[in-house]
């Protein structure tokens, strides 16, 4: 009588694990350090397309709401000048927000502020992208081809580093 429980326990793992084959590996769906992006545009608060293309150096994203504090605290006191001159994009994604709580809530605020921040609504482009939970993901760039991705939590250390990057020519 064991035996059979064994075994039906067994078909069952099997059975579960071919319904949802991507379980054991999500984590290498995620973009890596030499892959290269393709070309994309996303649309910030004010509904302006953004392109990411070969002249962006750096993509400052979050897919939760404490990332998203991070760069928000980093870029307090700055405006969209400072990340144009660097080559950097903020991009956020909010497809986990229920679209009430955006329209209602976060989208007014957003659009309070003095910077883009691109949208990913339906997290199409961005699923791709890793992330950390309570941390923004930095993810550096030359012509489109992943050179570094880093994860902070402390808007200061941020700004250090992004103040050191010197402005496009």
């Amino acid at each position: 009588m064991k035996k059979r429980a064994s075994i039906r326990w067994v078909v069952a793992l099997v059975y579960f694990l071919s319904i949802f084959p991507s379980v054991g590996n999500a984590e290498s769906d995620f973009i890596r350090i030499g892959n290269q992006l393709e070309p994309f545009s996303l649309e910030d608060q004010h509904g302006q397309e953004h392109a990411v293309d070969s002249s962006i150096r750096l993509i400052l994203f979050a897919r939760n709401r404490a990332g998203a504090g991070v760069m928000t605290a980093f870029m307090e006191g700055r405006d969209g000048e400072f990340l144009s001159r660097r080559g950097i994009l903020y991009v956020n994604d909010i497809s986990a927000m229920p679209s009430f709580a955006a329209t209602l809530f976060a989208l007014p605020k957003m659009r309070r502020r003095p910077y883009p921040i691109l949208l990913d609504r339906e997290a199409e482009i961005t699923a791709r992208f890793p992330d950390k939970p309570g941390f923004a993901t930095l993810i550096q760039l030359s012509q489109l081809k992943v050179r570094n991705i880093e994860f902070l939590s402390d808007a200061q250390a941020m700004g250090k580093q992004l103040e050191a990057m010197p402005e496009k020519n």
